[in-house]
């Protein structure tokens, strides 16, 4: 008498039909650190503006989604004061603010051993 499965095909279909633990996977337009891996609570809150500093002919620029900003223009409604590798300074009014661009990141110089 011949068997209607095999034992290939049943262990197939068992181990297709329980649940997968795989993690989601990231998305790759996004930098490292913006998202919560899977299985984590709440997504994680980003204090990063999405900035980037693109230098033109040797003078710094801020990279706003398709503009370019030098220092002294506005953005909005505040001067662009400073722009460094790291942050950039903006000046609302009278206030003076900076904004990191990597806010995880801390520079800081290298201690020599003696």
């Amino acid at each position: 008498m011949k068997q209607p499965f095999s034992f290939p095909l049943a262990l197939l279909l068992a181990l297709g039909a329980g649940p997968c633990g795989a993690q989601s996977l990231r998305d790759p337009t996004q930098p490292p650190g913006m998202g919560s891996p899977a299985g984590a609570g709440a997504p994680e809150r980003s204090t990063s503006p999405g900035w980037s500093v693109i230098v033109v002919d040797g003078r710094a620029h801020l990279a706003v989604g398709t503009r370019l900003y030098a220092e002294g223009q506005m953005l909005d409604r505040a001067r662009i004061e400073r722009i460094t590798e790291t942050e950039i300074w903006l000046r609302e009014d009278r206030h003076l603010r900076k904004v990191a661009l990597y806010p995880s990141v801390q520079r800081r110089s290298a201690v020599e051993k003696p």
